[in-house]
């Protein structure tokens, strides 16, 4: 078993062999792993990074240069890639890396556009959630675009007693249809097998993560239809009360983003959003892979 000290140092049996260079990128959230290529990384550097990972809430590493082969392998080191349930905006030979982008080729958008403009956390609407999600900035605008990461962790230590005591236990049921037919861009109907595909779950709004028992809350407004045994208003508006108050800046990460970027949230304790950018003036291309997660507990 590893384990990393706070400096950055991996131990195996008691005996430290890589020393990362990090830094935070917000006190108290977050990691930034400098000086390391993805590409080159040999087994015990892959290990570090991974505990590494599983500690900080968000993990960037700046200035890589990958293959769609190479950016798979690596996000397989954490896990078993989750698939797409959208097919038309991936990789070709690469189903599991979805497109973020406005660019057109031929007449046709390569990517998806103005995907995850709200509040959310990736694939709960899954049994088995996302456990991370990574992106990859292969083209990104000179201003605008960024990515804000919220601290469910911090959020949810902050949280007065009483509200911790009145959540505490509470179930919330996640769907696909009401997510994909709710949502603001994008909105569309769902074939009778995608239906079929993507079955009601319920999550808890509290959950633990599975390496350290660090408590968060768990939250997707989109996806988030109703709280079980409250009337749907009551419930849809503790929900907004909750998001509002994980979303103050006092617990965001704002990313700008640079070619060669890898970002990597913890979809288990945060919570995240695109921006909007000038997407007549500048291109966008980013590439998306999930990592798939275990039941919430």
């Amino acid at each position: 078993m590893q384990n990393l000290d706070k400096n950055g140092v991996v131990e195996l049996n008691g005996q430290a062999t890589v020393t990362l260079d990090t830094r935070e990128l917000k006190p108290g959230f977050g990691v930034e792993i400098m000086n390391v290529d993805l590409a080159s990384a040999d087994e015990e550097t892959l290990k570090a990074i991974i505990d590494t990972f599983h500690r900080n809430g968000v993990m960037l590493i700046r200035n890589q240069h990958l293959t769609p082969d190479e950016l798979s392998a690596f996000t397989a080191s954490f896990g078993e890639l989750e698939s797409n349930i959208l097919k038309q905006f991936t990789v070709p030979d690469h189903p599991e890396i979805y497109i973020l982008s406005n660019k057109v080729v031929d007449g046709k958008p390569i990517g998806a556009h103005f995907d995850g403009v709200t509040w959310h956390t990736d694939a709960t609407y899954l049994e088995r959630p996302a456990m991370t999600t990574l992106l990859y900035g292969i083209e990104v605008p000179p201003e605008e675009g960024d990515t804000l990461i919220a601290d469910a962790v911090g959020a949810f230590n902050a949280l007065p007693m009483e509200t911790k005591t009145k959540i505490d236990g509470l179930q919330v049921l996640h769907s696909y249809r009401y997510f994909t037919e709710t949502r603001e861009y994008g909105r569309r109907q769902l074939t009778e097998q995608e239906k079929l595909d993507t079955p009601d779950v319920v999550h808890p709004l509290i959950r633990k993560h599975p390496v350290d028992g660090r408590k968060a809350l768990f939250l997707s407004t989109g996806a988030m239809q109703r709280v079980l045994g409250m009337p749907d208003e009551e419930g849809r508006a503790l929900i907004k009360k909750l998001a509002d108050f994980v979303t103050q800046d006092r617990f965001i990460y704002r990313h700008k983003w640079q070619v060669g970027d890898i970002l990597m949230w913890d979809d288990r304790c945060t919570v995240h959003r695109a921006t909007f950018y000038d997407d007549k003036k500048y291109t966008r291309v980013m590439y998306r892979l999930w990592v798939k997660g275990d039941r919430p507990f």
